[in-house]
């Protein structure tokens, strides 16, 4: 399958949907420019990084897949997020709207949200497929024998250097971190993903607290590297409270407290992403609304 492709069908799809709708002869945007502009280049990034997948999967190789899966499936959370951020924005822009009008409004906007929703949970199930494809390189890389062994002895004599085929050497597997190797490497990834945040730890220090985080997260459930990892960038920049399952910021309880949307791996990849689009849009993080 190319998902790349698939993704650019998804979103012509979703281009078809009107952005705005009528409601008591006033024209009002369902999607504003500036949302529709953001959900392009996202998209965008994800065809770019889904072409990325299409190339290693077409060539049967990778140079990294345990890499590229592992940005394949943080990505597929990403349209999730910004629409999550869309509708913060949404919800303080029409905030002026009588209550009638905003229930036009609602039902009027109902199948555009509704393109959405369909578009978002779409484009994850195709980052994750793919994600797991391109996971599946490194094992079939790592059966691959350097070169086809000469086994053929010469005529009427058996070569005593053939060897048998308990003695031939297996490759060994690919090697992928496990979380316990992630949260040796965290010091090193942290100081090089927020750097101004950690630069008042030395070395040990930070080994120490970051390690201190990372129990943490896998007491709370978490079971991935690339969800431990942003469990403990989370804490780190906004503090422990901000992941407390007593969290006072509503939008974050919304993701963090709710099984619907996933394993608490994925709440925590979704609400990584939701920062960083709440970030894009000027949106504030850490107040309670």
């Amino acid at each position: 399958m190319a998902f790349a492709n698939r993704i650019s069908d998804l979103a012509r799809t979703l281009a078809q949907y009107p952005t705005f709708v009528t409601v008591m002869d006033n024209k009002v945007d369902v999607r504003t420019k500036e949302q529709l502009a953001t959900l392009s280049a996202e998209t965008a990034k994800l065809e770019a990084l889904a072409a990325e997948g299409d190339t290693a999967i077409a060539n049967g190789t990778c140079k990294d897949p345990a890499g590229l899966s592992s940005r394949l499936d943080f990505n597929a959370s990403q349209i999730s997020s910004l629409l999550t951020a869309f509708a913060a924005q949404d919800s303080e822009r029409l905030k002026s709207m009588s209550i009638i009008s905003k229930q036009k409004f609602d039902a009027y906007a109902k199948n555009r949200l509704g393109a959405e929703k369909r578009f978002s949970d779409e484009v994850s199930t195709l980052l994750s497929q793919e994600a797991k494809a391109v996971a599946e390189l490194a094992k079939s890389e790592s059966g691959k024998p350097d070169a086809k062994p000469d086994t053929k002895p010469d005529a009427g004599t058996e070569s005593p250097s053939t060897p048998k085929p308990e003695d031939r050497v297996k490759p060994p597997p690919s090697k992928i971190p496990s979380v316990q190797d992630t949260i040796s490497a965290l010091p090193g990834y942290l100081r090089a993903t927020i750097p101004e945040i950690v630069k008042k730890y030395d070395d040990a220090a930070l080994s120490t607290q970051s390690k201190s985080y990372a129990d943490a997260a896998i007491k709370l459930g978490v079971n991935s590297s690339e969800a431990v990892r942003s469990y403990v960038v989370l804490v780190f920049t906004f503090g422990p409270d901000f992941l407390s399952s007593t969290t006072k910021i509503t939008w974050v309880n919304d993701i963090i407290n709710n099984p619907q949307l996933g394993t608490i791996d994925q709440r925590i990849l979704i609400l990584r992403n939701a920062v960083e689009m709440r970030r894009k849009l000027d949106l504030p993080i850490l107040d309670a609304a």
